[in-house]
């Protein structure tokens, strides 16, 4: 077989040449051949209306009217439908719909009303409907300061020599004793919220809290449990309580007609008549403060309780948990009966063993009712400042 002298020299050229210049090669001889398939093409004579042959429109419609030769290929996420126009040319036209996506669970139908459909909104209901503080949301107390705290700690000294003495027991050590009851109060306390056959009677709420805290968390659980949810506290471990603070009230309870409250900084409370609320002297004051004591005593105690519970929102209808909320620590503050200096503190139980007459009761949860009391006047405020002192 005779070779070209131009064929060999390009083939010598090609073994000679990396694989990078035979594929360059390739890729150049390859549009060569495309370039003069195109240019026979153009001299060609366009076929006219007279012209045309049959088998060659009955072939353009066959190809036409396949949708997978305009489909195939496609990585767009839609379904194609394929409708026939009636038309003389017959063109064939594509309608694309979107793929819908999967919507969060907190959208789809048939749980609770419209504020459930997102996350931000459904807390923003609880913050406003339900009294429990979330871990979000801002604190009601704002933050001690640096002479604020060494106060609160002498008062607290002072405080718990007080409690002592209007508890005084052999067998019940303030707080030792005190820290153990409210522990078991909390357990009770959470127990009944959780449960949704008495978490909406005050009634019932009132064996563990005061009337006002009650009634509020009575009422949160009717407004969430209309709007499709259920409420709920999943408590781990054992509350561990440590005492921050004492707040003693002393006088007549309930406060009779006359009377005003006289308060000594944030530790002692007096309820007097009103004509005593004046100070006078020193020795005037602790006459007064005498005869209050006589008349009786109720006091809180703020504890720092350290737990795991868990606040749990739940779809009435669905049973899916909307939110779940998880705290560490939550601010309580019990309060004792009003007692006078003669009654029965302690009793024995059916073991022997001396046990307190009463319960103490949460009073407070997180400072709520302390957020919406309004603030003691300035002029029952005792000034324990002498007169030459700025």
């Amino acid at each position: 077989m005779m070779v070209r002298p131009a064929v060999q020299r390009f083939l010598e050229q090609a073994r000679s040449c990396p694989r990078s210049y035979h594929a360059g090669l390739v890729s150049k001889v390859a549009g060569s051949r495309v370039h003069r398939q195109l240019t026979n093409r153009s001299h060609e004579p366009a076929p006219g209306p007279e012209t045309t042959p049959k088998a060659t429109s009955a072939a353009r419609d066959s190809t036409a009217s396949s949708p997978t030769s305009r489909t195939q290929g496609s990585n767009r996420p839609t379904a194609p439908h394929v409708t026939r126009q009636s038309s003389p040319t017959s063109t064939i036209t594509i309608e694309t719909t979107d793929v819908p996506r999967s919507s969060p669970l907190v959208t789809t139908t048939g749980g609770p009303k419209d504020f459930f459909k997102s996350k931000s909104s459904l807390t923003a209901h609880v913050s406003s409907s339900y009294p429990w503080l979330l871990s979000t949301s801002p604190a009601r107390r704002p933050s001690p300061t640096f002479w604020t705290a060494l106060r609160d700690k002498h008062f607290l000294a002072v405080g718990t020599a007080r409690a002592r003495k209007h508890l005084n027991h052999p067998t019940y050590d303030f707080p030792t004793q005190f820290n153990d009851d409210a522990a078991q109060v909390t357990k009770r306390m959470i127990g009944a919220l959780s449960d949704p056959t008495r978490a909406g009677d005050p009634q019932v709420l009132k064996e563990f809290m005061v009337g006002a805290v009650a009634e509020r968390f009575a009422a949160g659980h009717r407004s969430m449990t209309e709007n499709g949810a259920r409420i709920g506290y999943v408590l781990k471990g054992e509350p561990k309580i440590a005492v921050t603070g004492t707040h003693f009230t002393y006088g007549p309870y309930p406060v009779p007609a006359g009377y005003v409250g006289q308060q000594w900084w944030s530790l002692i409370e007096l309820v007097i008549p009103r004509e005593d609320e004046v100070f006078t002297s020193h020795p005037r004051q602790q006459q007064i403060m005498r005869r209050a004591m006589d008349d009786g005593v109720y006091f809180k105690v703020d504890v720092r309780c350290d737990l795991d519970v868990e606040f749990v929102v739940t779809d009435e209808r669905t049973g899916m948990p909307l939110l779940r909320d998880t705290r560490r620590r939550v601010e309580l503050q019990f309060v004792s009966p009003h007692f006078t200096p003669w009654d029965e503190v302690f009793e024995l139980d059916g073991d022997g063993e001396w046990m307190l007459r009463w319960n103490w009761r949460v009073s407070d949860i997180d400072w709520l009712v302390e957020s919406a009391t309004p603030k003691v006047k300035e002029k029952h405020k005792i000034d324990w400042h002498p007169k030459h002192m700025p």
